[in-house]
């Protein structure tokens, strides 16, 4: 059965229990009418006193009677106990059905919109994991204009991402329906930062078996976690002890260097550290540096370029020659840097 069929019948039952429910209203209606006019044919009373006798009767008060009952008015006050103390319960338990299975109904509307509109993404991000790290990762990226796609089996971390407005599967990331419902064929990019390395390391065998040209960054907790997550074919590998370690020595030794990077790319308009890949149709394909003359045109310096084939030249002259599917390692506003990259574009 799909989604939406799925949906059409869920609706469908939901309207059967809105008629139930009213049908059950009216049945409260008519054994107050009963009650009433009960009162009013046995022991002769006015409207009103049969009506109040009927209230606090259906509603088991014990004020104690309006006026002296006959036998009769007795035994009819009986059934009506019954009667009406029946058809209570089960209005109430109508009732209650309908307010849970109406919440449940908007949880899955909301879960199948969500999955709707991960059906419909294509070179996504996709996070294994939204702890405190993924979340922070996330948040960035999505600044940065890319589209998140997180899986957590936490329901309050999902439901903190889903409020974050991230798209989300709530799921187990090491389970292929999770990966396939994060759209991980079709992703670009995927961040496994699940607590054990082994867990980390069964989504990246899957992913890559999925996906093989997936761009995969991972975590990894000791040594043996790296040389393991390296054979699975993770692309970065982040040691989170190492790179602590490495901010508090810069952070001791070289202060000012270390603010200076922090303050790459804060807010919409700060400067920042960008790599600009070239591609085959660039019109700057084939150019050295001086030609192209950079910091004249773009105001941004090239603080590395780094060849199809990875090799690395920092700082390079401008003998430098820009080759399809190099990358260049640009620094500057972001206003200049999105010259640059229309100029790469062409």
């Amino acid at each position: 059965m799909t989604v939406e069929h799925e949906h059409n019948a869920e609706q469908l039952n939901i309207q059967d229990k809105r008629q139930e429910l009213f049908t059950y209203m009216l049945l409260i209606v008519l054994v107050f009418a009963f009650g009433t006019l009960g009162y009013v044919i046995i022991e002769d009373w006015a409207v009103f006193d049969a009506f109040y006798m009927t209230t606090i009767t259906l509603a088991t008060i014990g004020y104690g009677e309006t006026h002296e009952l006959s036998t009769a008015g007795r035994a009819f006050t009986i059934v009506l106990i019954f009667l009406g103390v029946g058809i209570g319960t089960v209005v109430v338990g109508a009732a209650t059905k309908l307010v849970i299975e109406r919440q449940f109904s908007r949880i899955f509307n909301r879960r199948r919109r969500m999955a709707e509109k991960i059906e419909t993404l294509s070179g996504h991000t996709i996070f294994c994991g939204f702890s405190r790290l993924g979340g922070l990762a996330a948040e960035e990226l999505r600044k940065a204009g890319t589209t998140v796609v997180v899986i957590e089996t936490n329901a309050v971390r999902a439901d903190e991402a889903e409020r974050l407005g991230f798209c989300v599967v709530r799921g187990d990331a090491t389970l292929d329906e999770s990966l396939t419902n994060a759209g991980v064929a079709r992703a670009a990019r995927l961040v496994s930062l699940l607590p054990r390395d082994s867990d980390n390391l069964y989504v990246i065998l899957m992913a890559r078996e999925i996906n093989p040209s997936l761009y995969i960054v991972s975590r990894a907790e000791d040594d043996v976690g790296e040389t393991r997550l390296k054979r699975a074919g993770v692309d970065k590998l982040i040691s989170t002890y190492r790179l602590a370690a490495r901010k508090l020595s810069d952070a001791l030794v070289r202060p000012y260097v270390t603010d200076f990077f922090e303050a790459g790319g804060a807010g919409n308009e700060g400067w920042r550290i960008e790599e600009i890949r070239i591609p085959p149709t660039s019109p700057i394909c084939g150019q050295s540096l001086k030609e192209l003359s950079l910091r004249q045109s773009t105001h941004v310096g090239i603080a590395a370029v780094i060849s199809p084939t990875g090799d690395l030249e920092v700082n390079p002259g401008g003998a430098t020659v820009v080759a399809a599917g190099a990358t260049l390692i640009a620094i500057g506003w972001k206003r200049d840097i999105e010259k640059l990259e229309h100029m790469v574009l062409g």
